[in-house]
């Protein structure tokens, strides 16, 4: 397991891979786009190029500056101002802010039913912690603290940079498929020329293989970073007992997502549910929480956790 320097210097390389290839994507689908167009480089066709690099500059621009927000309205979250409106919440990561050394992150409830929370943030000083409401629901103040750490521990390590960076890109790659797919149906470019066959190839290809572009992203999120995010809270709560408590009852829950998006899923505290079907295991970008456990366990955590809710919000 990579060490706290180890993983801020791998996140820092991975942010810089990722948009290399979010731009290497845009290259070969504006290229298709030309050569659907009538051939290459005829008709000032490098316009359509230039028009993609563009977007694709937008697009990072937006991820820079606005992807904690985005993530924040995609969870169609409230932010909370003070510790009069949530104190449970607002104490446990007050609570675990300190013990880690850190600056107290905003904090967001999402209305979501899905006992969930995620972290998002450029940097240390803009970090966020947004929890859902039915994870409030669930937990008891041990178990509440035991995910918060967690949550913090993503940001002390770094990781919130780039799982919001992936978040944002991820999302305009499926946007860019779909408009793709709705290009290809009804206008199929221009049939006649060689090279304008050859460009819609490569567009149907770049639209087919740009959810799995998407997909793989989040998948270079390392799952060792949950792995790791899992012992940092373990110490900082010095109560393993706790987390392993909450994963438990996350392991028994069934309640699907009713906000985010699967562009989002990999900054969930576990990986949401969309729809009746679980997510692959193949395919997730979370290890299995029964291997989490198991970790959690390797440490020596003394008695089960007696879970103590108190009925109130």
């Amino acid at each position: 397991m990579p060490n706290l320097d180890q993983q801020i210097k791998s996140n820092s390389r991975r942010s810089k891979l990722l948009f290399i290839g979010f731009f290497v994507l845009y290259a070969t689908i504006g290229i298709g786009l030309s050569l659907s167009a009538g051939g290459w480089p005829a008709n000032n066709n490098f316009l359509l190029l230039a028009i993609f690099f563009v977007v694709a500059v937008i697009i990072v621009l937006i991820t820079f500056t606005l992807g904690d927000n985005l993530t924040v309205m995609l969870a169609k979250a409230k932010k909370v101002e003070s510790r009069q409106e949530h104190p449970q919440l607002w104490d446990a990561t007050e609570t675990m802010a300190l013990a880690s050394g850190q600056q107290m992150p905003h904090l967001y409830i999402s209305p979501d039913p899905a006992p969930n929370a995620f972290a998002a943030g450029r940097s240390a000083q803009q970090a966020l912690i947004c929890v859902n409401q039915g994870l409030l629901d669930l937990f008891d103040k041990d178990e509440l603290e035991a995910i918060i750490a967690h949550e913090m521990s993503h940001i002390r390590n770094m990781d919130v940079r780039l799982m919001t960076y992936a978040a944002v890109l991820a999302g305009g790659i499926v946007l860019i498929s779909e408009a793709l797919l709705y290009m290809i149906w009804f206008s199929g470019g221009n049939r006649d020329s060689g090279l304008g066959f050859i460009g819609l190839a490569v567009m149907l290809i770049s639209a087919i293989l740009a959810p799995l572009a998407a997909t793989m992203i989040q998948m270079s999120i390392s799952r060792r970073r949950e792995f790791l995010a899992d012992a940092s809270a373990a110490q900082l709560t010095k109560y393993p007992a706790g987390l392993i408590s909450a994963l438990k009852q996350l392991e028994k829950s069934s309640i699907p997502a009713s906000t985010g998006s699967k562009a989002t899923a990999h900054m969930c505290f576990v990986a949401p549910l969309f729809g009746k079907g679980k997510a692959s295991k193949l395919f997730s970008t979370h290890p299995p929480i029964e291997q989490r456990i198991a970790a959690l366990e390797s440490l020596g955590t003394g008695a089960d956790h007696q879970r103590r809710l108190s009925g109130s919000a």
